[in-house]
């Protein structure tokens, strides 16, 4: 994969899987602007990967997001990955934390995408990122499934839309990531073991893997409008 000469776009990639993709594509020569709502984490990234342009933004700030792009200027690859985990069971859960994360996914994937589009070539390339649990929900993920559903149909609709621009969609299954960690707390170590057990690949995925698949939607020139599910047999379970 040669990306030499090309910018990258990552907006939520200071860790996880956006982290390893930014740098996979700088491994490959590409120039990468990520954008990360904490501060301390864009740093942080910035610091171990030469070259990398950091700016600290949320992907619901309208303001922020307009920076990002102008420090970008033309974009060839944008990939968005912004999400927010917090969740809970319908009935219980405030309004607010099931806006949230509707909101971060479905439309920092739209903000994203109308701020990127002023500068996208024809031969540009948006990589949206859903999650398994748009097809495999369980109790208290009803909004977080929704929103992965709506990005995966958002990709297909936008793929028409702004065709010969390239639009696809990354559905990655259960991963080692420091979000994951978060989300599990205490029971990261077990529930990471028990998710693999119950795979057919017989473990969890890493953000390099989830990366591979990314940075493959970005630069096959023949994929557009695709939903490619990276979850180790997930859904088949």
């Amino acid at each position: 994969m040669d990306l030499r000469g090309l910018t990258v776009v990552l907006i939520g990639g200071s860790s996880g899987i956006g982290l390893a993709t930014a740098a996979a594509a700088a491994a490959a020569g590409a120039r990468v602007v990520i954008a990360g709502r904490d501060a301390s984490r864009v740093d942080a990234a910035v610091a171990s990967i030469p070259g990398l342009v950091g700016v600290e933004a949320d992907v619901l700030d309208d303001a922020a997001l307009e920076h990002v792009f102008d420090v970008a200027g033309r974009v060839d690859h944008l990939v968005q990955l912004a999400a927010h985990t917090s969740g809970g069971r319908i009935a219980d859960t405030p309004d607010s934390q099931l806006r949230r994360s509707l909101d971060v996914r479905l439309w920092g994937s739209i903000g994203a995408v109308r701020h990127a589009i002023p500068r996208l070539t024809e031969a540009s390339s948006i990589t949206l990122v859903s999650g398994v649990v748009s097809a495999r929900p369980t109790p208290g993920t009803a909004v977080a499934a929704a929103s992965a559903g709506a990005v995966e149909a958002l990709a297909r609709a936008l793929a028409v839309e702004l065709a010969p621009v390239r639009v696809n969609a990354v559905c990655p299954g259960a991963v080692e990531t420091p979000m994951l960690e978060r989300a599990l707390g205490e029971r990261y170590d077990d529930m990471v073991a028990t998710m693999g057990a119950n795979l057919p690949v017989g473990r969890v995925g890493t953000a390099a893997e989830i990366a591979d698949a990314i940075l493959f939607l970005a630069t096959n020139g023949y994929v557009t409008g695709e939903v490619l599910h990276v979850d180790g047999g997930h859904r088949l379970v």
